[in-house]
C-alpha cells in the first residue's frame, strides 16, 4: 500500500467516531504499516505528565509490567513523567533514539526494553490545542535500522488525526453494532475467583474486560489475584447450574472503553464424587463493526472517497446524506457505490457491507 494511502486510512480510522482505546489496537497496526515498525504503544497522561494508561501490540507479561511500574516507572535510568515531560517541552514533537552500549547494560533494558524488542525507539508527542494528551512510541529490533529523518517526518504528518482519536469520550456510546475482533482467552479461576493458571495474553485481556486503566495504581491481573465483579457474579451463576439450581447461564456482555467483551464461565474439574473446584472463563473482545470494517477496507484497492462512501453505507445513511456529509454532488455519490458493489460483486448495500467485512 503507497504511504498516502496508508495515510488516508489512518485519517479515516481516527475520524471514525469510537473510543480512543477501542480504537488502538486497530490504529497502531495501521501506524506500524505506515512507518515499517515491529510493534508500537500508545501512553496516556494527564496534565503532570503521569501515565493513565497504556496500550501496547506487544503488551509487557503482566508480572513484568508490575515490575516496570515498581522499579523503573519512578526510579531508575528512564522514570517516565522526566523523560515525557522533557520530549513536551522539545521544540520538536517527533524524536528518536537508538539503545547505546550502556543502556543494553541497564535493569531498564533487560527487565523491559529487551522484551519489547525495542532496540530502535521513536516516540511522537501528541497535543490537542497546545494540551499533551499522551505518547506514541514505534519500536524496532537490533538487527532493523535506526528511525530516520524521513520516519520522522511522516509520523509527525498524522500526529494531529491521533490527538482527534484519543480526544474522544471514554466510553463506548450506546446503539453500537459489535463484531468478533480477533482477541481471546482463557483465565483459571476457583470459586473464589483467585487466578489459578493464564497466559499473560489473557490475563491483560480479561483486565481490559474488567475496564482496567493500566498505570502504576491499576496494574493488570496476576496469577495468585482474586478477580473481583462480573466473575464473582459468573461464578455464582455456574455454581447455581452445578447444583441444578435455577439460575442465567453463566455469560455476561461487558461494555467499556476498551470495546466489548463476552465472558463465560464453565466448569473444569469434579466428577459427581469430587466437587468441582476450579472454573474456566473464556473471554472474546468485541469491536464496534464500524471500525472492522474500515480496517477491512484498508486491503481493498480503492479510492480515499470510495472508503469514506462505504463507511457511510456501511452507517445506514442515504445517497443524500451521504452527498452531504463528503460535500459532493449526487452523481459523484451514484458513481462511487456503483463502484464498490462492481468492485465487489455485490447486489445491494447489505451485501457490500458482508462482503467487505469477509475481507477482515
Amino acid at each position: 500500500m503507497k504511504r498516502t494511502t496508508q495515510l488516508a486510512h489512518i485519517r479515516q480510522l481516527c475520524c471514525i467516531g469510537v473510543t480512543g482505546q477501542a480504537l488502538m489496537p486497530t490504529l497502531l497496526r495501521a501506524i506500524r504499516e505506515y512507518a515499517s515498525a515491529d510493534s508500537a504503544g500508545f501512553f496516556w497522561v494527564d496534565a503532570k505528565g503521569d501515565m493513565t494508561n497504556l496500550y501496547a501490540d506487544r503488551m509487557l507479561a503482566p508480572g513484568l509490567m508490575r515490575v516496570y511500574f515498581e522499579r523503573h516507572y519512578d526510579g531508575g535510568e528512564h522514570p517516565f513523567r522526566q523523560a515525557f515531560l522533557t520530549r513536551a517541552r522539545a521544540s520538536e514533537t517527533v524524536s528518536s533514539s537508538t539503545a547505546s552500549p550502556e543502556l543494553t547494560k541497564t535493569a531498564y533494558y533487560n527487565e523491559i526494553l529487551r522484551h519489547l524488542d525495542a532496540h530502535h525507539v521513536m516516540y511522537a508527542v501528541i497535543r490537542d490545542q497546545g494540551q499533551a494528551l499522551g505518547q506514541l512510541s514505534l519500536y524496532r529490533p537490533r538487527q532493523s535500522s535506526a528511525f530516520s529523518a524521513d520516519d520522522r517526518s511522516a509520523i509527525k504528518d498524522i500526529t494531529h488525526y491521533v490527538a482527534h482519536a484519543v480526544n474522544r469520550p471514554k466510553e463506548v456510546g450506546a446503539n453500537i453494532d459489535f463484531v468478533d475482533a480477533d482477541a481471546e482467552g482463557m483465565v483459571v479461576v476457583d470459586f473464589q475467583g483467585q487466578v489459578v493458571e493464564a497466559a499473560a495474553k489473557s490475563l491483560n485481556l480479561l483486565s481490559m474486560a474488567l475496564k482496567r486503566e493500566f498505570n502504576p495504581a491499576s496494574p493488570p491481573l496476576i496469577v495468585g489475584e482474586t478477580a473481583p465483579g462480573p466473575v464473582q457474579q459468573l461464578l455464582v451463576q455456574l455454581q447455581k447450574a452445578i447444583l441444578g439450581e435455577p439460575a442465567a447461564a453463566p455469560r455476561v456482555a461487558i461494555d467499556g472503553p476498551w470495546g466489548r467483551f463476552l465472558l463465560s464461565a464453565y466448569a473444569l474439574d469434579g466428577d459427581g464424587a469430587a466437587p468441582v473446584s476450579r472454573a474456566a472463563i473464556y473471554i472474546r473482545r468485541q469491536q464496534p463493526m464500524i471500525l472492522k470494517l474500515a480496517e477491512a477496507m484498508g486491503g481493498f484497492d480503492i479510492s480515499p472517497q470510495q472508503r469514506e462512501v462505504a463507511l457511510l453505507l456501511a452507517q445506514g445513511r442515504s445517497n443524500q446524506q451521504i452527498s452531504v456529509a463528503l460535500n459532493v454532488s449526487g452523481n459523484t455519490v451514484n458513481y462511487h457505490i456503483k463502484q464498490l458493489f462492481m468492485r465487489l460483486d455485490a447486489h445491494d448495500r447489505a451485501d457490500a457491507v458482508a462482503k467487505m467485512l469477509a475481507g477482515a
